[in-house]
């Protein structure tokens, strides 16, 4: 099981079609080596649209690391008496929404991404076609056959132009969901301790899938980065920020800043379904939108909110694609033949007491530039390939066999002491 496998063969972004139109991502073209990534779930636009950028150095490395799975854990979202806005029926399904959750649970668990539907804008669960694209190798060839399938569906159904412009193109996920449940191993029960520590609901968590399907690679082309994919004026007035170090990508840091996120939505709007959707749509808009419709009923709004522009299909379906994806992953064995979770990578944190040129750390590596991203994706490309020396106190994660090593060989120097908050 190859380490580039697993980490882009699900660029999933159950959100980019859902938050990425609006951040600026598909992820329909994301081509990585050795595999082919592609396709965010939801995908709000199937072939087209901006891309996800994804470092060069992981593009070119040839790791060949295997990555340990173990056996998958199903959600434990019991003892939560002391969680913000929580019970037992903070996440059920919002009356009004059953359809359109049960579209993208269908588009998670039912449809593979050589396949997709061709379905109404607004009223998804009605699917007129699904569209088989098996064998087709460029994004030109598909983009052809599912145009095709629009025309052939608007001439069966009789539809006038602005009809026809509501038919929309969703590829399935099925296998990214998969590979997405995989990666979340890694990371998935030290965040359920920061959300439980903050005395947030451990559900929120799972909303990784639906940003970034866990992938610490993904970048978007508009600014938003990492698993919780934060834009860079969120992030900026917390200081996570800087030329060398970009705490967004660091899963843990992250973590933290949208939980605190998340409890600030939910304190201005108080319901964890518009504060979920704030977390797509930003948390003032929703609440001028409650304010101006007279209702804290998301499902009322997606019905009668009239600007499809301010409140567009992302936005829309941002709870709901959240909703799918806690289902599917609740229940993944009801849902996939075989699930499994990778195991955390095996590192150890070390803090730098003065500024450390990349090329120290990738010896730690032994030179695999890849995996040494991987294990420190919050380093910006001005320290692993322009040469910036990473910045005093700065938190880097190395193989922990090579942790005693590196403070017998380097302590000398002063380069590195061990991370005593750890």
């Amino acid at each position: 099981m190859n380490m580039a496998k697993f980490v882009f063969s699900s660029v999933v972004f159950l959100n980019s079609a859902i938050g990425y139109a609006e951040k600026g991502i598909d992820v329909n073209n994301v081509a990585v080596t050795p595999v082919v990534a592609s396709a965010a779930v939801p995908v709000l636009t199937s072939t087209q649209d901006s891309t996800v950028i994804v470092s060069n150095e992981i593009k070119k490395s040839d790791t060949s690391q295997n990555i340990d799975s173990r056996p998958w854990r199903a959600p434990d979202f019991t003892n939560q008496k002391e969680a913000l806005g929580y019970s037992e029926n903070s996440f059920v399904v919002p009356k009004g929404m059953e359809g359109q959750v049960q579209f993208w649970i269908s588009v998670y668990s039912k449809y593979s991404s050589t396949e997709g539907v061709i379905h109404d804008l607004d009223n998804v669960e009605n699917i007129y076609e699904i569209v088989d694209l098996k064998g087709l190798k460029t994004e030109k060839e598909k983009q052809k056959k599912i145009d095709q399938a629009k025309k052939a569906v608007a001439v069966r159904l009789k539809l006038d132009k602005e009809s026809e412009d509501r038919l929309r193109f969703q590829l399935g996920q099925k296998d990214r969901m998969q590979d997405a449940i995989f990666n979340s191993g890694r990371y998935l029960e030290e965040m359920e301790k920061v959300f439980r520590e903050a005395k947030l609901p451990a559900e929120l968590t799972r909303l990784a899938f639906v940003e970034s399907a866990f992938n610490v690679m993904a970048r978007s082309k508009v600014g938003a980065s990492g698993i919780w994919q934060i834009m860079p004026y969120t992030a900026r007035p917390y200081r996570m920020m800087s030329a060398a170090v970009d705490k967004r990508n660091h899963p843990a840091d992250a973590t933290k800043l949208a939980a605190k996120l998340l409890k600030q939505n939910y304190s201005m709007l108080e319901s964890w379904p518009l504060a979920v959707t704030g977390y797509n749509h930003g948390p003032t808009g929703v609440k001028k939108m409650t304010v101006e419709y007279k209702s804290k009923d998301l499902a009322h709004l997606i019905e009668n909110v009239d600007s499809r522009k301010s409140f567009g299909f992302a936005s829309r379906n941002f709870y709901a694609c959240f909703l799918a994806a806690l289902e599917v992953e609740r229940n993944a064995k009801k849902y996939f033949s075989e699930i499994t979770w990778s195991k955390p990578f095996n590192s150890q944190d070390l803090k730098l007491p003065i500024p450390t040129k990349y090329s120290v750390i990738l010896k730690l590596f032994d030179g695999d530039k890849g995996k040494a991203q991987l294990f420190n994706p919050h380093l910006n490309q001005i320290v692993t390939r322009k040469g910036h020396p990473i910045p005093a106190q700065t938190v880097i994660s190395i193989p922990k066999e090579k942790y005693s090593v590196a403070l017998i060989s380097l302590s000398h120097r002063g380069r590195f002491i061990a991370n005593d908050d750890k």
